[in-house]
C-alpha cells in the first residue's frame, strides 16, 4: 500500500510541474514499484494514465501591448470635431512627474489669441508705459507789457510748434515725467492810430519770434482713465527775432533784435496742459504758457515796457507704441 500512495503523489507532483511551465513537459516516468496484487493493479492505472497524459494549456500574457503614457508632442491628439477647433496643452502635477503616474491633457474650444488679455485690462486698469513720438500744436499767442496799460504794447496773433517728445513712468498708472523738444513760431501784431511826422494815421507793429523749447512737465492721471493732466516749467531758446514797424506816411523800419542784443536769449514759461490718448497711437492735447521774464532790454527806438509772452494752443500727439 505505500507503494501505491507514492505513486499517486509522484503523478500529482509531475502535473504540477508541468502546469507552471510555459510549454507542454512529457509525462514523467513513475518510480519503479514492487509487483501488486491482481486486485489492487485495476483500481491504480486508470487514475495515473488520466494524470499523467491529460494536455496542459500552456497561458502566455503578453504586456508589450498595453498602453504606455506618453507626455508632450506623443500625446494622444484630441477627437476632431466638425465645425470646431481644438488645441490641447498637457498638464502635468510633480507628484504625478515624480511617480510616472498619468498624464492628463485639457482641452480648449478655441485657440490662443496673439495678444491675451493681461489682469490689467481684466481689472480696467491702464498702465503708464515709456513711450516717445511726435507732437505738433496750433494756437493764439500774446505779447504784453506792464499789464497792456498802453495801446501799443498789446501784440497778439498766430502760434505753431513742432517737435518729438518722451514719456517716462515715474510709479505704475499714475505719474510720468515727459519732456521733448519743439520748434516754436510767433508772429503777433497791433495797429492803432498815432502821429508820425505830422502825419496822423494808422500805425503797425509786429514781432516774427522762433525759439527751441524743451518743456519739463509732470503728467497725471487716474489709473482707470487716458485722460491726464500736465504741469511743469519750459525754457526757451531764442534763435531769431525781427521787428518790424509801419508809420502812418508808409514809411517802415525794420531791425532784428539778436543780433543788436536787444533780445533775451532764454525765456522761462510756466505750462499747464492736459489730453488724452485716444488710441494706441493717438492723442490730444490743450496747453497753455505764462511767461515768466521780460523778452527785451534797453531798447529806446519804440516804447517796448516789459514784454513777455503768454500763449494757448491744441495739437495732436503721435506715439510710436
Amino acid at each position: 500500500m505505500n507503494l501505491k500512495y507514492a505513486g499517486i503523489l509522484t503523478a500529482f507532483a509531475v502535473s504540477a510541474v508541468m502546469a507552471q511551465d510555459a510549454t507542454p513537459v512529457a509525462t514523467a516516468p513513475t518510480a519503479p514499484s514492487a509487483p501488486v496484487s491482481a486486485v489492487e493493479a485495476p483500481s491504480t492505472s486508470a487514475p495515473e494514465s488520466a494524470v499523467a497524459e491529460a494536455p496542459v494549456e500552456s497561458v502566455s500574457e503578453d504586456f508589450s501591448a498595453e498602453p504606455a503614457a506618453v507626455r508632450g508632442a506623443d500625446a494622444a491628439q484630441p477627437v476632431k470635431k466638425k465645425k470646431k477647433k481644438f488645441v490641447y496643452r498637457p498638464v502635468y502635477s510633480p507628484s504625478e512627474i515624480e511617480s510616472r503616474g498619468p498624464v492628463k491633457t485639457i482641452y480648449v474650444s478655441e485657440a490662443p489669441k496673439a495678444d491675451p488679455v493681461d489682469m490689467d485690462q481684466l481689472r480696467g486698469l491702464i498702465p503708464l508705459k515709456f513711450t516717445f513720438g511726435l507732437q505738433g500744436f496750433i494756437g493764439s499767442s500774446f505779447l504784453s507789457g506792464d499789464n497792456g496799460r498802453y495801446e501799443y504794447d498789446r501784440y497778439s496773433g498766430l502760434t505753431w510748434n513742432i517737435g518729438a517728445f518722451a514719456l517716462f513712468p515715474l510709479d505704475e498708472y499714475n505719474m510720468a515725467f515727459k519732456t521733448g523738444v519743439l520748434f516754436e513760431h510767433d508772429k503777433v501784431s497791433n495797429s492803432y492810430n498815432d502821429y508820425f511826422n505830422d502825419k496822423y494815421g494808422e500805425c503797425r507793429v509786429s514781432f516774427s519770434q522762433y525759439r527751441i523749447s524743451v518743456p519739463l512737465l509732470l503728467s497725471l492721471k487716474s489709473a482707470r482713465s487716458n485722460l491726464f493732466f500736465d504741469v511743469g516749467v519750459q525754457p526757451s531758446f531764442a534763435v531769431a527775432d525781427k521787428f518790424r514797424i509801419r508809420h502812418p506816411d508808409n514809411t517802415s523800419y525794420k531791425e532784428d533784435m539778436m543780433d543788436e542784443d536787444y533780445r533775451q536769449a532764454l525765456d522761462w514759461s510756466i505750462v499747464l496742459g492736459f489730453g488724452i490718448r485716444a488710441n494706441r497711437y493717438i492723442g490730444f492735447d490743450a496747453r497753455f504758457s505764462w511767461g515768466l521774464n521780460n523778452q527785451y532790454d534797453d531798447y529806446n527806438k519804440w516804447p517796448i515796457n516789459n514784454l513777455s509772452s503768454k500763449s494757448v494752443a491744441v495739437g495732436a500727439t503721435f506715439y510710436v507704441f
